[in-house]
């Protein structure tokens, strides 16, 4: 007589594929059994590196028969749950594979993990001004209307912020409505306005949801409508020499200039709440977070002031050229400066940490996140680093002149140059994925963007 059917089951040290090979499948094997082989090939699919893991394994079961549909007989939130760790791509897939499949990729808490999670991709919620002491200067009925309009505002701030909250979002709709905005970048040729108003070169812009704010070699700071590409006003009387870098937030505005000095503007009534000295020499670059102000000058040195007080913590010297740009993120600070450097500190207590080593030329711009820092050279390269590290992860070539500023975020690297032009470069990748080549007639000083515009 013959001997029962033994139950091979899924070995999880093995070294091969993840799911289960089909010559370890017999049809003489219960559904039961198989069960328990597919269960203990999942132990192994929560990993990024095996996203498609599941998708792969439930078509190779699926070729068995119809019963082997593994993962219905799980709770529903756990099901779920091992979809939150499919790619955006895949789950297309598991959406075609049964109805049952389909309820499980439709999910909305699966969506919202792909956006806010897997892509890294953020909400925006309107901001909340949060109350500065107005300009002492300003006559007690002018405080008292600052007072008043900054509480107004606060308050149509929180009902809007209220507003999206109480709203249930649709995740996968917002899922692919951001990848088209991506993919529009690279398959819709982009149409270029200009905005004409300043009576000399623009030297640095910023923008938000809402405004556009430049800063010119004319002296003067422009605030522009962001949809009518209209200017609201000029703010004039404040430097007296070029305006060559800013930050604003939704309180404040900080404005760097050849006059060596640094204006703290009042962004509600765009008028300037102190300037602070210290440098002998233009200020090139400012960056700020709630804590604290920090600058760079062509006089080679760092200046950390406090946000609230206004008062200077810390001068941080070390680079042997004009420092070029900073960059503040959570409590440390990037420089780069014409002597070929990328200088990482710690601003807490003013000590350098570790330079970052590479570019073959001075460097006029840097950006950093955290965990990566990007930097441009007059070597006409773009750097990728890990700030850990001080690893260079990749080398980008493709602009004729120096790279004179860089913006980027969790997808994407936009570079402005002196050979006129702005590229669009993939961070994964490190290739070029647009060349905007026929909109500036000279030298691009600054660039801003978001996931529709550049600016």
């Amino acid at each position: 007589m013959a001997s029962p059917p033994t139950t091979k089951h899924f070995d999880p040290s093995h070294s091969g594929p993840s799911a289960p090979n089909l010559d370890m499948l017999h049809s003489n094997d219960s559904v039961d059994s198989l069960l328990d082989n597919s269960m203990a090939a999942l132990a192994v699919v929560p990993s990024p590196t095996h996203h498609s893991a599941l998708v792969d394994q439930h078509y190779a079961l699926m070729l068995l028969g119809p019963r082997l549909d593994f993962l219905s007989k799980l709770p529903y939130e756990l099901a779920v749950y091992i979809l939150h760790f499919v790619n955006m791509h895949d789950l297309t897939k598991v959406a075609r594979i049964s109805r049952t499949w389909n309820q499980f990729a439709r999910d909305n808490e699966v969506w919202k993990n792909v956006y806010l999670v897997q892509q890294g991709w953020k909400i925006r919620l309107p901001s909340v001004p949060r109350p500065i002491s107005p300009d002492p200067t300003l006559s007690p009925e002018q405080q008292q209307q600052h007072r008043l309009q900054v509480q107004q505002l606060t308050q149509e701030n929180q009902q809007q912020q209220q507003q999206w909250l109480s709203r249930p979002l649709n995740w996968k709709l917002l899922c692919h409505g951001r990848k088209q905005l991506e993919e529009h970048w690279t398959r819709t040729p982009p149409r270029k306005t200009h905005l004409l108003g300043h009576a000399d070169s623009v030297y640095c812009v910023q923008f938000d949801h809402t405004k556009i704010v430049t800063g010119s070699r004319d002296c003067t700071i422009k605030i522009w409508d962001l949809h009518t590409l209209k200017c609201l006003r000029t703010l004039t009387g404040g430097h007296t020499m070029s305006v060559l870098c800013l930050q604003f937030d939704d309180r404040i505005m900080v404005s760097g200039s050849s006059d060596t000095t640094i204006i703290v503007w009042d962004m509600v009534i765009y008028k300037p709440i102190s300037r602070l000295r210290g440098h002998t020499a233009g200020v090139l670059d400012v960056s700020f977070d709630d804590q604290y102000i920090v600058s760079c000058s062509k006089d080679a040195s760092i200046k950390v002031w406090d946000a609230k007080t206004l008062a200077l913590v810390w001068t941080m010297t070390g680079h042997r050229g004009p420092v070029n740009a900073v960059q503040l993120h959570r409590g440390q600070v990037v420089s780069a400066s014409g002597d070929g450097l990328v200088k990482l500190w710690n601003v807490g207590t003013g000590q350098w940490v570790r330079d970052f080593r590479g570019h073959e030329r001075g460097l006029a711009c840097v950006q950093f996140d955290g965990k990566t820092i990007v930097s441009g050279s007059n070597d006409q390269t773009i750097r990728v680093w890990d700030a850990a590290t001080a690893t260079c992860l990749k080398v980008l070539h493709g602009h004729k002149n120096l790279v004179r500023t860089l913006h980027f975020d969790q997808n994407l690297i936009v570079s402005g140059s002196y050979d006129n032009t702005v590229k669009v470069w993939d961070l994964t990748t490190g290739k070029c994925t647009l060349d905007l080549e026929n909109g500036h007639s000279s030298w691009v000083f600054d660039v801003q963007f978001s996931a529709s515009r550049i600016i």
